[in-house]
């Protein structure tokens, strides 16, 4: 079992969770949603993508396997341009990122203000690489 780091009571905890509130209130946040709820509400839309997370799939295992065609890659190329031209698709894939960059985003704050000790200004935001020390060359 696993003991918990804060107390749920703690000040850290409740200003992250006043910054999940601000984050909610974002206007970038709830046009995503929307985004992401037009499409969950497509039936076919979801089949759409649906089809297509599958034969990704498929082709990663022929890939792996040593099988996949250049037919194969045809095919993905065009069900990918396919999921492009439907609108909810391309919103909702969209959403998705802008989601997932606002997540990493506030991650990568929170990480560099416990590694520095402080808040980082912008710049260091802008340099920080994948391991921080600017000379690993990745």
């Amino acid at each position: 079992m696993q003991t918990a780091i804060l107390p749920l009571n703690s000040s850290i905890v409740e200003k992250t969770r006043e910054l999940c509130g601000s984050l909610l209130e974002l206007p970038e946040y709830k046009d995503n949603m929307a985004h992401i709820e037009a499409f969950l509400a497509d039936d076919s839309a979801k089949a759409q993508y649906g089809a297509f997370a599958q034969l990704g799939d498929q082709l990663h295992e022929k890939q792996q396997a040593g099988t996949i065609t250049d037919t194969d890659i045809e095919g993905f190329d065009t069900m990918k341009a396919e999921l492009n031209d439907n609108p909810k698709i391309d919103k909702f894939l969209g959403a998705q990122d802008s989601l997932n960059g606002i997540a990493q985003m506030v991650s990568k704050h929170v990480a560099k203000t416990l590694e520095l000790g402080r808040v980082p200004t912008p710049e260091e935001m802008e340099d920080s690489g994948c391991c921080s020390s600017g000379g690993c060359g990745c």
